[in-house]
């Protein structure tokens, strides 16, 4: 697994059984609409490979990625093909922000990436576009230090002659 919340032992016993369980993905399957979905769930397993054997405990994120795994496969059931909460999540970290400043960024408001990745709502057509983007070009989206006047002044004449208008309005960036 990618990550470790904890330094955690090698087996721990079960609540349960008392049988050991050791850290691990398992790969878990659940019906939403008729339709069988999958994922690897993190946990504390008695056995990972035994499909029928889901004796088990979920901890630290453990919970988070079980609700995000329902979430998503919620989406796809209802018709989204690419634009679930964990892939929205994906693209928002692939560029290094928070769910607050993805909202702001995209426009879509402070508590929209919040919404979008509880599942509570999904992205309108112009913020799919954008997200499409962010996918194809994070480094478009990613936090960066404020570059100052002189930066944004190159960004409007760089526009501005791709317009074809730099001789007319050109000027109105240049350092006075």
């Amino acid at each position: 697994m990618a990550r470790r919340p904890r330094d955690y032992p090698q087996t721990i016993p079960s609540a349960e059984s008392g049988r050991p369980m050791q850290r691990g993905a398992k790969l878990l399957s659940f019906k939403v609409a008729g339709r069988l979905f999958s994922y690897r769930q993190p946990g504390w397993w008695c056995s990972l490979s035994d499909p029928d054997d889901l004796e088990g405990q979920l901890v630290d994120e453990d919970n988070q990625i079980a609700d995000m795994a329902r979430r998503s496969a919620k989406a796809l059931a209802e018709g989204e093909t690419i634009f679930v909460p964990v892939v929205i999540r994906a693209i928002r970290q692939s560029c290094g922000l928070s769910q607050r400043e993805a909202g702001l960024l995209f426009g879509a408001g402070e508590k929209a990436f919040e919404k979008y990745e509880s599942g509570e709502i999904s992205p309108s057509g112009p913020t799919k576009r954008l997200l499409r983007l962010a996918v194809e070009r994070p480094d478009l989206f990613r936090k960066q230090m404020d570059a100052g006047g002189s930066a944004d002044a190159d960004l409007a004449l760089k526009a501005l002659r791709a317009g074809r208008l730099d001789d007319i309005f050109g000027s109105l960036f240049e350092p006075a």
